[in-house]
């Protein structure tokens, strides 16, 4: 069986999982319980949670978006050429200025 002093143990408990995250074992029940961690990362076995690590850096691989490929100078020079629609960014939305709370009409000046 693997020890975990050769750090190939794939499977460990909630306690040791939080610690290799770096996060409480509070905070790693409560993603749990959420649903924010799936169910095949970790697995119900008696009364305690037992996680794959395996499973879990997979998982965590699967939510992350990669950049698209970096382009060339050359196909920047080409994005305005004829017969490719520009598409226009969108503003940055503005902050709208907060209105005064009215006043009670006792306090109005008239």
């Amino acid at each position: 069986m693997e020890t975990e002093s050769t750090g190939d143990v794939d499977k460990v408990t909630e306690q040791r999982m939080a610690d290799l995250l770096g996060c409480t074992k509070r905070a790693l029940e409560g993603r749990r319980q959420r649903g924010a961690i799936p169910e095949g990362v970790w697995m119900r076995h008696g009364r305690r949670i037992i996680y794959s690590k395996r499973r879990y850096d997979e998982w965590l691989e699967s939510l992350w978006i990669y950049p698209r490929e970096s382009t060339s100078i050359t196909d920047r020079s080409e994005f305005a050429s004829p017969g490719k629609v520009l598409v226009e960014a969108k503003p940055f939305p503005t902050p709208r200025h907060r209105k005064g709370s009215k006043l009670h009409p006792s306090f109005a000046i008239k």
